[in-house]
């Protein structure tokens, strides 16, 4: 993958974003001294200066080193934009539906759109009551294929994620600009159109020989970084959730199934590297900016992201985060 730049030859604004806003007094280090002491500890922090100023530069340096993707194809290769090791047939990072749903099955008795959908919600549902770390939704065809127009156009983005757990000052008079924000960097991938599911497996073997064009629309991918590691190691960032859009049943049962999945924690074994809860607001956040109609202000951010970013603002950005 091609080195990235957020934005292009920008100038960094005299009130520098901060990805937390932290005024701690010194009547307020005393009071909670150890609980300070213990959140510096797990940021591998000595003391709150040297964790202001990190803070400091972190949008600094990010929006120098950084740029939206160019292309919106997926590369295959790219370590950043694969959600399981196992690749389909057609060379794609992608985990084939049927090695998740029996399509056998749901094609020998024929199932509703409805029947399928509450398979895949249910099945998504007890593997995350196990401990996998697990998101999934359902999204009619129209809707799917609203999004595609933008994610082509505007292949990635900055989505400001509410931190209120990193909060080390309790908030003044419920003021929500003083809850920490964290920046996550999305990508979106678009890999091949499969063909529809066919018990007919003769005939399914000559469409896909004659590489004849399928009534699907094409499958996608959406990582989301934390913009601080992606800035470190660019496509070799470790993405905390991948979401795969599998369009296998949009042209027979005229909808496309979501998956959402979170990256282990490599600490702390049991445990994914963000809750369902966070993955369902950056799920949110990608609803919110890419599907027109939903938000003019985020849509204009979108736009202006991409085609003026010196007018880019990241406090309207951060204005806009479901705090």
């Amino acid at each position: 993958m091609k080195s990235l730049r957020l934005l292009a030859r920008c100038q960094v604004p005299r009130r520098t974003v901060f990805l937390a806003q932290i005024r701690c007094q010194s009547t307020y280090e005393q009071r909670y001294n150890e609980k300070i002491k213990q959140r510096l500890q797990e940021l591998g922090m000595k003391d709150v200066s040297e964790y202001k100023e990190k803070m400091k530069t972190v949008l600094q340096e990010a929006v120098a080193e950084a740029k939206p993707a160019q292309n919106f194809p997926g590369k295959p290769n790219s370590p950043a934009t694969k959600p399981a090791n196992h690749k389909s047939s057609d060379g794609s990072p992608i985990v084939p539906l049927g090695d998740i749903m029996d399509l056998t099955r749901i094609l020998e008795t024929p199932h509703t759109a409805e029947q399928i959908s509450a398979l895949w919600t249910a099945y998504h549902t007890k593997k995350s009551l196990e401990g996998r770390g697990l998101l999934s939704a359902v999204i009619p065809r129209a809707t799917y294929e609203a999004f595609l127009p933008n994610a082509r156009k505007y292949p990635s983005f900055i989505l400001p994620l509410p931190r209120p757990e990193a909060q080390l000052e309790p908030p003044k008079d419920g003021a929500a600009s003083n809850v920490p924000v964290e920046f996550y960097f999305m990508e979106w991938a678009q890999y091949p159109a499969p063909h529809p599911p066919s018990l007919d497996a003769e005939a399914l073997f000559k469409s896909l020989k004659s590489q004849s064009q399928s009534p699907n629309p094409p499958c996608t991918t959406v990582i989301f970084t934390p913009l601080q590691e992606y800035k470190l190691k660019q496509a070799y960032a470790l993405p905390h959730l991948v979401l795969t859009h599998y369009t296998d049943l949009a042209h027979s049962h005229d909808l496309v199934l979501m998956r959402g999945e979170l990256t282990p924690s490599q600490s702390d074994a049991g445990r994914s590297m963000l809750s369902p809860s966070v993955a369902q607001i950056l799920a949110f956040g990608l609803q919110q900016f890419y599907l027109p109609g939903q938000n003019a202000q985020k849509a204009k951010l979108l736009q202006t992201f991409h085609e003026k970013p010196e007018e880019f603002s990241w406090e309207e950005l951060i204005s806009t985060s479901p705090i």
